[in-house]
């Protein structure tokens, strides 16, 4: 039997579902964009399928003369000599394949006996000079049959490492941050729901022309994950964790399995000039069964509508498994009347989330000029405050960037005072000052969760604060916090895992450390050197050391022995390891651990330090929190106004005070 691709409008849906099911009755292989699978590549995908296709059926009618897109294929159709025309209404078929015999399905209802459908049969078995037999089906075909495999590439630790570093900032960037504007109207009432319900958000495919819009396919799959998070009782999978199988070859169940979800939603995106269409599905991955698929054909200026669309359908599907009853729509307030200014911020956005210098300088430069087209868009602002925020870390110093990124988030706030994330953008920067305002920092994140308790990046920032105040415990909690968003959050888990050692608890340590090394993620591994050595484990130690201090001829050994043995060491080791450092441009002096296994706590200071609190509380640098050159670290760093202010950290305790005097205080 023959493989069958079917080109048509939207507007002719109902009767192409009807022909397809009636195809694969009579034992084809059918494919229509019902079947769009989000993790593949779709331009690849749809190209691949018409490859494949041994016929072309183009259905012709009234909206179909007017789409490009059914025109671009029927063009491909008739180059290869796949075509079969049929006509759905009484129009002519466009200017160039007048001269193809049509065959007339006006009156077809979906009857497989119908003459209608008899004459395509008969097309499609003349066209493979074979013969096919009429209406008369076989065996049903089974699931593994009706699977498509998908093109795809396997992606990198390079590009891992991208995408997790978009984990450090712009909560709006991915799931479980920035609350879309969004608002659930529902009927009040819940019933008992049977089970979890749970979905993920694929990363909608790019089938433009040109491939050039990515970044806007994949702003509006973010853009319906953001709404689908609102939902209460619903779990989504975060970005981080849909879009690491972007490029995987792999089943609907495969994905739902990876991602821990029973339900996928995932679509296509085909985007030229002011037109745009939007294929969406949403599909029960236990049983590989399609609960609603649409197509739409609009001007993009309806963008907004659509998610509004697709977001209410996705939820009316599952509703009753919710347990909510009555009827229920989700309105999206449009986040801009300026369809330019979005569609640089989706782009902007997208080059933000990839980073690299050259990603983040033109990012920036687009925010600007968002924020100049429309001054009132808060979520460019937003976008705005971000990349501000992380200008310096990319070697970009032209100007003060975080004093801008504050004025930022205040415009954003002042557009739309709902926001989450300009709050922990300002949670974040004010982190960089020193001394540091750590009531203003705390204060401000805590404020961003408040109005965003789903703000990931917001715990995760709230926890690297408690790290830096000391307080372990804490800082667990919200990296719990956290990873119930995200399980995907590598950083949460990395930083969960060191406070878990400021606790003494090494195995929970060690828990999250392997799990992270699992998926080959390695960031700040140097703080489990002391914990090998403790074990007795110098190979692993040393395995450890030469991967973090990577340069040539740094001294191992020393490093190694000065946390085991620090009185072994000789008298003139800090002499050789500047000359070594001076030699190979390294500035050791910023590496806070080095110094501290070396006792050169003279080295230590504000201008050195680089926010390097996961070295601080360690037990195997106890040592130095009991020297008065920690004290004098403390206080530069606001750590000791604060602590007088909102109290000391467990392993902390204020002395008592001579007559007169500040009074002192000690860390265990």
């Amino acid at each position: 039997m023959g493989h069958i691709f079917i080109s048509y409008s939207r507007a002719d849906r109902a009767l192409i579902e009807k022909l397809a099911a009636a195809l694969e009755e009579c034992g084809h292989s059918v494919w229509w964009d019902r079947h769009i699978r989000g993790g593949a590549a779709f331009a690849k995908d749809i190209e691949a399928q018409l490859h494949k296709s041994d016929h072309v059926i183009v259905a012709w009618s009234s909206n179909a003369n007017e789409s490009d897109w059914v025109k671009d294929e029927a063009v491909y159709a008739r180059d290869k000599g796949k075509l079969i025309p049929i006509s759905l209404d009484d129009c002519e078929a466009p200017i160039g394949f007048r001269q193809y015999q049509v065959i007339d399905f006006q009156k077809w209802k979906g009857d497989t006996t119908h003459l209608a459908f008899q004459s395509l049969l008969a097309a499609v078995a003349e066209d493979a000079d074979s013969a096919a037999v009429l209406a008369s089906p076989p065996s049903p075909m089974s699931l593994v049959e009706k699977m498509r495999a998908k093109p795809a590439y396997l992606v990198g630790f390079a590009a891992l490492g991208l995408a997790l570093a978009a984990l450090l900032v712009f909560s709006v960037m991915r799931s479980g941050g920035q609350a879309s504007d969004a608002e659930i109207i529902a009927t009040p009432g819940r019933l008992p729901p049977p089970e979890e319900v749970s979905i993920a958000v694929l990363p909608f495919s790019d089938m433009s022309p040109e491939g050039n819009q990515e970044y806007f396919a994949d702003g509006l799959s973010e853009e319906l994950l953001n709404v689908l998070v609102r939902i209460d009782g619903l779990k989504v999978a975060s970005r981080t964790s849909s879009f690491a199988l972007k490029d995987e070859t792999l089943s609907i169940g495969e994905m739902a399995q990876r991602l821990k979800v029973n339900h996928i939603l995932e679509g296509s995106v085909r985007k030229m000039d002011n037109r745009i269409r939007i294929t969406a599905q949403l599909i029960d991955a236990r049983d590989d069964r399609h609960l609603w698929s649409e197509t739409y054909d609009r001007h993009l200026s309806d963008i907004f509508r659509i998610q509004d669309e697709i977001a209410t359908a996705v939820f009316g599907e599952l509703r009753e498994s919710l347990g909510m009853a009555g009827d229920a729509d989700i309105v999206i307030k449009p986040a801009t009347d300026n369809l330019n200014a979005y569609d640089k911020y989706l782009k902007a956005r997208e080059l933000f989330i990839a980073r690299g210098r050259t990603n983040v300088r033109e990012s920036l430069r687009l925010f600007e000029e968002i924020v100049e087209e429309d001054p009132d868009f808060a979520r460019g602002w937003e976008g705005l405050a971000a990349v501000y925020a992380i200008a310096t870390s990319w070697g970009i110093v032209d100007r003060d960037y975080s004093a801008l990124s504050l004025v930022a988030a205040n415009k954003a706030l002042e557009a739309d005072p709902e926001l989450s994330m300009p709050y922990a953008v300002m949670g974040l920067t004010y982190r960089t000052h020193y001394p540091t305002p750590w009531a203003e920092s705390i204060g401000n994140l805590e404020m961003a969760i408040e109005r965003d308790p789903k703000n990931s990046n917001a715990w995760l920032w709230l926890g690297m604060n408690m790290m830096a105040i000391g307080s372990a415990d804490k800082a667990i909690e919200a990296f719990n916090s956290c990873l119930e968003i995200d399980e995907a959050a590598r950083l949460c888990r990395k930083y969960r895992s060191i406070s878990y050692l400021f606790k003494g608890d090494v195995e929970a340590a060690m828990v999250d450390a392997e799990a992270n090394a699992e998926i080959g993620y390695f960031s700040d591994f140097d703080v489990y050197v002391p914990i090998f050595l403790e074990r007795g484990d110098r190979l692993t130690a040393f395995t450890v050391s030469r991967n973090v201090f990577w340069r040539e001829d740094f001294p191992h050994a020393d490093f190694i022995n000065a946390l085991t043995e620090p009185g072994s060491l000789p008298a003139d080791r800090l002499e050789k390891l500047f000359e070594w450092s001076d030699e190979k441009k390294a500035n050791i002096a910023d590496q806070t651990n080095v110094m501290l296994a070396m006792r050169a706590y003279d080295k230590i200071n504000v201008e050195t330090f680089d926010n390097d609190y996961e070295d601080l509380w360690l037990p195997a640098f106890a040592h130095y929190r009991k020297s008065a050159e920690f004290k004098q670290l403390a206080a530069a760093l606001g750590l000791t106004d604060y602590w007088r202010q909102a109290g000391f950290p467990p392993q902390c305790r204020e002395l008592s005070a001579e007559e007169g005097a500040e009074a002192d205080f000690e860390c265990d």
